[in-house]
């Protein structure tokens, strides 16, 4: 295959062939030739390499050659397109309209023409062809006559035959994976061939709006026969042939600590002191590997999502909930087998020393993070706890040397704004709420730290196959930009912002000094702002099968091994950890790593992705009920077509251009905007199906309207409202 592609890039060098071309000149014969030179040439296009041109021929890409650039196009809720092209140390930013989308999907390998520039390293584009779909999934509702795109920002539809059609009825949505290539144009709509995956439910239906995420990004509540019959295979409570060979701990003071509604439970905690005042903590990690092996179909399953989804209120799982919330779960008073993560850590928060083994424990108490904290933090005795407040306490403790452990290696620890919304028996939306990290979910979390480093320094130093979570070094020429930016609209002080932008200039900086600038705005009105726009900063942690650290927690070893049950690149360490114990198999799963990475770091955008998109669509659904109502709010983005807008009820809307009212005030002065910048947001319009709240904004109170006295800028709101609406 290699050696194909080699030759294929080397006759096109020389001039530009037809594929019939180059299959002569290759001698492409027989079946096994002819498809290994037609994966060649669509591994060439889809890289980048080669180009498929309106006469039939291929040629070498040259994007100065061809006025053209690929890239794989990411798609906002708003409609705009965006590639990102690495220019040596620099980033060239190509956008593309709405208009000019030309049936691209969010993830898709495109080619834009057209190219113009439109600032320093920004350009514009437009989509000339599709190279890949990925994975080209769509929502489309049928109307009764034909179907209409459901949440896309294309005029497009799709062809399919009619006995795939059968049980469709007016209203239904369904999931459609598009092929790539154009079929038709029919009065300016874009036809693609089609093939209907599921019928997700009618547009009546509760919930239909998160079926319908859950499904485009890959995320399916049902389960194969296959796997439902290995499930039935699967013993509900432990046997005493099973923990044979098991190092018993069901003598310990073991718990669990999560949320109030938690029902899958990966993780419990131990701890006692030794004579020389070293902390024992023990972190002992469900063993779903016991239950779900290689072979099976619940592994393969797995596998695919790669991650459990959680939409609001309700959870897509990785595995089936009677593994996830059954004989997986570290339930109370129950026997679970598991792998225990034992460390010994000393006064100063280093671990001394450590053992990995499979065990076997019997949760003493589902505790929840609410209970805890009323402990630690507030010294309350509550009801049910009393004979482990002592264990709590110790836990408090060496949880606090290890934050400033964490904190002295330059952990960065950005601001969450993560919220969990509160729904009704039928899901509609109430309130949302801020999520809050107090001290027990910092335990939970330092603990879990731990445990993850223990177990990828212990088997990275075997030198075999393994998982790591990686999280590279972040773009300096991205932060300085940054911190300019911050500087220019006032927010941060110059001179700290310039000591570090000259630090990271000269290459002397660490994650250290990102955390300190960020530590010294923590009790600003400006913090969230400030921690926001670094964020966008950095790079996204993924799975790889090669270590490179992880810069973020500043880490030279870290893995994801703490939740098997809702993570696949935990639950395959699980496997990897087994194999290592015979050192049978390696070879094979060594080669099989890169792409498993690959697809759990995929399945991971994925799932944020749609969790992201459902709190989108709740907070739609809430203000939908509240058009031409004002709020407070702030400024947290400004680009050259819009601004965004957090609420203080936390909800987050859009301001086109002409929504920005700049009315003189009364000394003839006219508003300024500017990030972080506090406004007055009138609801004007909302669109479910796009998740998006349009808002208009004002630095004045908006007055009230009456029949004897209407303000003729706000007849103009009431007006585009109105016909938004309708």
């Amino acid at each position: 295959m290699n050696d194909i592609k080699g030759q294929i890039i080397k006759l096109l060098k020389e001039k530009k062939h037809t594929e019939s071309q180059l299959r002569k000149i290759l001698h492409v014969k027989g079946e096994d030739d002819c498809a290994s030179f037609s994966n060649a040439l669509k591994d060439l296009e889809e890289n980048g390499q080669i180009y498929y041109d309106e006469s039939d021929h291929y040629q070498i890409f040259s994007a100065r050659n061809l006025h053209k650039i690929q890239g794989k196009i990411s798609i906002d809720k708003y409609g705009t397109g965006y590639i990102i092209l690495k220019k040596g140390q620099n980033e060239e930013k190509y956008i593309v309209s709405e208009k000019n989308l030309g049936g691209a999907l969010d993830g898709d390998v495109v080619v834009l023409t057209d190219i113009e520039k439109s600032g320093k390293l920004r350009f514009k584009g437009r989509v000339e062809k599709i190279i890949k779909r990925d994975p080209g999934f769509a929502i489309f509702e049928y109307d009764g006559k034909e179907f209409i795109p459901y949440g896309l920002k294309n005029n497009i539809t799709f062809l399919c035959p009619k006995s795939t059609l059968t049980g469709i009825v007016a209203g239904h949505r369904v999931l459609v994976r598009l092929e790539k290539d154009l079929h038709a144009i029919i009065n300016g709509k874009l036809i693609y061939d089609g093939k209907l995956q599921k019928i997700l439910g009618h547009k009546d239906d509760p919930d239909i709006d998160i079926k319908a995420i859950a499904a485009r990004h890959g995320f399916m509540p049902e389960f194969s026969d296959k796997a439902l019959k290995e499930l039935e295979k699967i013993p509900s409570c432990v046997t005493s042939e099973e923990i044979k060979g098991r190092e018993d701990l069901r003598d310990k003071t073991i718990f669990t600590i999560d949320g109030i509604d938690t029902k899958d439970m990966d993780d419990a905690i131990s701890i006692e002191k030794d004579n020389d005042g070293n902390y024992i903590l023990s972190v002992h990690i469900a063993d779903v590997t016991h239950y779900v092996k290689e072979n099976m179909a619940l592994y393969s399953e797995a596998m695919e999502r790669g991650t459990s989804a959680y939409l609001a209120n309700s959870v897509v799982p990785m595995l089936p909930h009677q593994l996830s919330n059954g004989i997986c779960s570290l339930n109370e008073k129950v026997d679970r087998l598991t792998k225990t993560v034992e460390m010994k850590i000393n006064k100063n928060g280093k671990i001394i020393d450590s053992k990995i083994y499979d065990s076997v424990i019997r949760s003493r108490k589902k505790m929840n993070y609410d209970d805890v904290n009323l402990i630690i933090d507030k010294n309350q005795t509550v009801e049910g706890y009393e004979e482990f407040e002592s264990d709590l306490k110790l836990m408090y403790e060496l949880s606090k040397i290890l934050s400033e452990n964490s904190k002295q290696r330059g952990n960065i620890d950005f601001y969450s704004d993560e919220l969990k919304v509160e729904v009704d028996e039928n899901g509609n939306p109430l309130d949302f709420k801020q999520r809050y990290q107090g001290p027990a979910e910092k335990l939970i979390e330092n603990f879990m730290i731990a445990a993850n480093e223990t177990v990828t320094k212990y088997y990275s130093y075997m030198e075999g196959p393994f998982v790591y979570r990686i999280h590279a070094i972040p773009d300096p020429d991205k932060i300085v930009e940054i911190l300019k930016t911050l500087k220019e609209e006032e927010l941060c002080d110059s001179v700290i912002a310039d000591r570090l932008i000259n630090k990271i200039k000269n290459k002397g900086y660490t994650s250290k000094d990102i955390k300190d600038f960020l530590e010294s705005y923590k009790n600003t009105e400006n913090y969230t702002i400030i921690s926001n726009q670094l964020l966008r900063g950095m790079s996204k942690a993924i799975y790889s099968h090669q270590n490179e650290g992880h810069y973020g927690l500043s880490l030279t070893h870290y893995t994801h091994f703490t939740s098997p049950i809702r993570r696949f690149p935990d639950l395959e360490v699980h496997n990897l950890i087994n194999h290592y114990q015979t050192y049978e198999g390696l070879d094979k799963l060594e080669k099989e790593l890169p792409e498993i990475c690959e697809h759990s770091s995929f399945m991971e955008r994925e799932a944020d992705t749609a969790e992201r998109e459902t709190m989108e669509l709740k907070m739609a659904q809430f203000m939908s009920e509240h058009i031409n109502e004002t709020f407070e709010g702030k400024i947290t983005r400004i680009t050259p077509s819009k601004m965004e807008i957090k609420l203080d009820n936390h909800i987050r809307g859009i301001v086109a251009n002409d929504d920005i009212i700049r009315k003189p005030n009364k000394n003839g002065e006219k508003p300024k905007y500017k990030l972080g910048g506090r406004v007055y947001a009138l609801v004007k319009a909302v669109s479910i199906p796009d998740r998006t709240i349009y808002l208009v904004v004002s630095k004045e109170k908006f007055k009230e309207e009456t029949e004897e006295n209407n303000i003729e800028e706000e007849k103009t709101v009431k007006t585009k409202t109105l016909k938004l609406r309708k």
